[in-house]
């Protein structure tokens, strides 16, 4: 069978934006599109049972009718302070907060940071000058404060707050892929869908988890696993799930170039495991390894669980990835793909070699699965990318 390369160079427009870029960009324009339509529901709730809000009602409202941008000003800064401290400035003070202590800090940050904002508000609309008489702006204060307005609309900004902090937080336990399909119930019936699956898994755990002992070994885990985060962001990766040493990630393999974007999440991740081998050598006295297998083809999805549900994949493809990736120690090989894989994956190979390793009989299979090794041309030097196929190429030979 013969391949056509297809042509594979970095995207012009994110060549200079790293992932934790892109990540940060995303969060910002949520917190923007959450705060502004959300805050224009309730406004638009309490025109529809008040109309007298309108001509009568407080000043907020008034002006708010009047001038659509004092609450887009008033949304956008509000979301603007939120992912500003939550996202850049405390983000890895507040990722080592449990859920229930991250909804008090955020609540309370929320509440600061509203009065802020709407006292900015009120200064800007009562006074011509911002401070030009002491006495004037005590006054402005209290009644500020005192203000029944002011207190439904701090009621309203925490209510917001709430809601999108909820919603982020089930967001980052099922995953960005999966969740308004789950809200929709598009997996209450089975689905069958067209996947790629990899399989990470810590090379010598057992040996290390009895040298590190329990607790220092599950920490050690945690900085093993804390870039595929940033990974699953660049390569646009699912992760499905993490059990014990071993994280399993997906792709829809309707799209060519995910299969070379599934080679690569791997050997970057080793990559970036490599050059803490200092840190992880001095706080552990281990330097991680881990051996990967890929495998691609149809299976099906279905929503499971009655008391807690989730999202589950089944098929055969999955059972072969788990099965050769065990093979990886006994061929002395990092990384072992199936036939099926490679047959899509080696238009885009550049960088890379394919070698064949062995027709496997996996144990309750009736028919061999052919088992291939993928490695950089250059050795273990793999150099970082950011790829983007050009338009469709046909293959010849297929």
């Amino acid at each position: 069978m013969n391949f056509k390369k297809k042509t594979i160079e970095p995207d012009k427009n994110l060549r200079n934006i790293g992932p934790r870029i892109i990540l940060l960009l995303d969060k910002l324009i949520f917190n923007l599109l959450a705060w502004n339509v959300l805050l224009r529901v309730f406004f638009f709730l309490n025109y529809l049972i008040n109309p007298d809000l309108i001509f009568s009602g407080a000043k907020i409202f008034q002006i708010s009718h009047e001038r659509g941008f004092v609450l887009t000003g008033m949304a956008s800064l509000v979301a603007g302070f939120s992912w500003l401290f939550e996202d850049v400035i405390f983000y890895k003070y507040l990722s080592r907060k449990g859920l229930g202590n991250l909804f008090i800090i955020r609540f309370f940050f929320i509440v600061i940071m509203l009065a802020f904002v709407l006292l900015l508000f009120t200064v800007y609309h009562y006074q011509s000058s911002f401070f030009s008489d002491i006495s004037e702006y005590l006054i402005l204060l209290k009644g500020f404060f005192l203000n029944r307005t002011t207190v439904y609309l701090f009621l309203i900004g925490i209510i917001i707050s709430i809601g999108i902090n909820f919603f982020k937080a089930i967001r980052q336990k099922v995953g960005y892929e999966k969740f308004f399909r789950i809200i929709s119930g598009y997996y209450r019936k089975p689905k069958e869908e067209n996947r790629i699956f990899i399989f990470i898994d810590l090379i010598s755990s057992t040996h290390y988890a009895e040298l590190l002992g329990h607790k220092k070994y599950s920490a050690f885990l945690q900085e093993c696993f804390k870039h595929l985060g940033i990974l699953e962001i660049k390569y646009r990766a699912m992760q499905y799930q993490i059990v014990g040493d071993e994280v399993v990630l997906s792709w829809s393999a309707d799209k060519e170039k995910n299969f070379r974007y599934a080679v690569n999440f791997y050997y970057e991740f080793q990559a970036l495991l490599s050059k803490k081998a200092g840190f992880f050598k001095k706080e552990y006295g281990v330097i991680p390894s881990f051996t990967a297998s890929i495998n691609a083809g149809k299976i099906m999805v279905a929503e499971v669980g009655t008391v807690k549900s989730e999202i589950a994949f089944h098929g055969d493809v999955l059972n072969t990835a788990a099965r050769i990736q065990k093979q990886c120690k006994s061929y002395d090989r990092s990384l072992l793909v199936t036939d099926s894989f490679v047959e899509k994956f080696k238009p885009f190979s550049q960088g890379y070699k394919t070698e064949w390793v062995t027709h496997d009989p996996l144990t309750g299979k009736s028919k061999r699965v052919g088992v291939y090794a993928v490695f950089p041309e250059n050795g273990n030097d793999f150099q970082s990318e950011k790829i983007k196929t050009k338009k469709k190429v046909s293959l010849t030979g297929c």
